[in-house]
């Protein structure tokens, strides 16, 4: 190759070996400038001026070092740079997914998200007519002897359990008004007998309670003695105002039945405008529109607020009793709760409105449904309706003028039944104190058969299957004013019913939502973190092979030197 303006130098240079010169590649400099362009990995070894060259370094004397962007056999530092760049945003982009999706529930949340109670959403559809139809047990207590006890043939009043006498419940929620996350609404029951699940008929005769009287007697217990009078005369003219009990069909006892003495006792125990049924049965209040208001979260802005009550007929807590905790309505309905409230050392809890006041329920062990789907399980701990002695919690359930408190095993329940002296219990005052079976015979309590819990999903949050089995009771309030009662001792809680609410198949729609829920979100979030990590390992391993080879085996880029004439001459020859 010819060379032109070859700056002259007064050294003198060796003559360089022919393998030397093999190795040299020289280009003519385009600006005249007296230099020329060599290889880095020239070997320029005897050359005057020179030390310590090799075949990736060398140091000559006044030598001036400028590094061109030609290159050979390596792609141009250009391919080089992009492939680092495109290697570099695939490892940042794995190792960010990768930490994603190891350590966060990503796929679970937006599932989560969709749940949120919106208007005219898919979830909200699902709120407002839920397919899940609950089953309703009543199992009634008959008072066979209560006739022999009352004329002194027996000791003790015997009962006996009939039914169950099953129904399903249809939910519906009614007179809806969104408020920004709050949603307000009443729902509407409707029960439908199923003869081929029940052990009994409708038409089934038994003794039972004569409530509306044992009701307004326990209220007159208030009153002035002569206004107790008053109110004893007035009864004498009702026809079954004389029997502590009553024999009716199963159905109108359940449902509704003519009972006159309430109409009667209203002017004397201010109920005007309280009552909220034209019949009275023990379960007329449940069955149609309720007259109770409930605002829930829909969780739009929080999702651990979830479905969780924020008012209940327009009040933010309840006023029966004398705390705030026994007065909260921070729970849920039973049926959604917020995932993050599931934790194994934590307390849900479940509002009943027709208890007065919200129930706890703790984690007991995992179980597991059809599919392997694995659920946990909360159960309402031993001590819920101990008394203060038991349980301090309790103590707020407690008549706060008289320091009266209902036995271990039952609440008060009085505040929530218009006066009248009612009690709720387990079965067969099941945990109770043992006094409360000692007048009545005929009571089994059965741990396996009367506990309450609730299976939940533990990412969903969704309450699949459960039972709830609560006993109604009333207690025996009595002045000398009537003598209808003297049979009976004062205090006695007499057993009416206890119901079992419970969940024991899924629509069809449900169990897809939560096998999709169990299993296709972590399918596809487990695919998505091997996919990371794979990725972050390909990328982080072809980064460190292409810095450790550029650094081992360096591009055979140009430099120009300053040559001498000689040097110059040896090296184009």
């Amino acid at each position: 190759m010819e060379h032109q303006n070859l700056e002259k130098t007064t050294s003198t240079t060796p003559m360089l070996s022919k393998d030397d010169k093999d190795k040299i590649v020289i280009i003519t400099p385009s600006n005249g400038a007296g230099k020329i362009l060599i290889r880095e990995d020239t070997i320029l070894a005897n050359l005057q001026g020179c030390a310590g060259c090799g075949k990736t370094q060398f140091a000559c004397a006044g030598v001036k070092k400028q590094w061109s962007a030609l290159c050979w056999g390596r792609p141009s530092d250009r391919k080089y740079y992009c492939m680092l760049v495109l290697l570099s945003a695939t490892f940042a982009l794995s190792l960010i997914g990768t930490v994603f999706f190891c350590f966060t529930n990503t796929i679970n949340d937006a599932i989560i998200s969709n749940m949120v109670i919106r208007n005219n959403s898919i979830a909200f559809s699902m709120w407002r007519r839920p397919t899940v139809h609950p089953l309703m047990k009543v199992h009634v207590f008959n008072y066979t002897n209560w006739q022999r006890v009352r004329d002194g043939l027996d000791e003790k009043l015997h009962v006996d359990e009939v039914g169950p006498y099953v129904y399903s419940q249809n939910i519906e929620r009614v007179e809806i008004e969104f408020d920004g996350d709050k949603l307000s609404f009443q729902e509407r029951n409707i029960f439908k007998y199923l003869p081929h699940e029940s052990v009994g008929a409708h038409f089934d005769q038994v003794y039972v309670p004569n409530l509306p009287l044992l009701g307004v007697l326990a209220k007159a217990a208030n009153l002035p003695f002569f206004a107790q009078l008053t109110l004893a005369t007035t009864l004498s003219t009702v026809a079954n105002h004389k029997e502590a009990f009553l024999k009716l069909p199963v159905q109108r006892f359940l449902w509704g039945y003519d009972d006159s003495i309430i109409d009667l006792a209203k002017p004397f125990l201010s109920l005007q405008g309280k009552l909220k049924f034209d019949k009275f049965g023990l379960l007329v209040t449940k069955n149609g529109t309720t007259s109770d208001r409930f605002t829930i979260n829909t969780g739009e802005n929080d999702k651990n607020k979830m479905n969780l009550f924020e008012l209940f007929n327009g009040q933010p807590a309840l006023d029966y009793w004398n705390s705030p905790e026994c007065n909260s309505i921070e729970a849920s309905d039973g049926t959604i709760f917020p995932p993050s409230l599931l934790d194994r050392n934590s307390t849900l809890y479940v509002f009943y409105p027709n208890l007065c006041r919200r129930l706890p329920f703790k984690y007991i062990k995992d179980v597991e449904i059809g599919d392997g789907i694995q659920l946990m399980r909360y159960g309402m701990p031993d001590d819920v309706f101990d008394d203060p002695v038991s349980n301090p919690a309790n103590q707020c359930y407690c008549e706060v003028d008289t320091g009266e408190c209902p036995p271990r095993g039952v609440i008060n329940v009085t505040e929530c039944a218009m006066g009248a002296p009612a009690l709720a219990s387990f079965p067969h005052f099941l945990r109770g104190d043992p006094k409360l079976r000692e007048d009545i015979s005929g009571l089994n309590a059965n741990a396996d058969q009367h506990e309450s819990y609730l299976d939940i999903h533990p990412t969903l949050g969704i309450a699949l299957s459960g039972k709830s089995s609560l006993q109604l009771n009333i207690q025996i309030r009595k002045t000398n004013s009537f003598g209808t009662l003297n049979f009976l001792k004062q205090g006695l809680v007499l057993p009416i019913a206890w119901i079992e609410m419970s969940v024991e198949e899924l629509p069809e729609s449900l169990q897809t939502l939560v096998y999709h829920g169990t299993y296709s979100t972590a399918a596809a979030q487990l695919g998505l973190t091997v996919f990371c990590i794979i990725t972050l390992t390909v990328s982080s391993i072809c980064l460190f092979v292409m810095i450790v080879r550029r650094k081992r085996k360096p591009c055979a880029t140009l430099k120009i030197i300053p040559v001498d004439t000689e040097l110059k001459s040896q090296l184009t020859k």
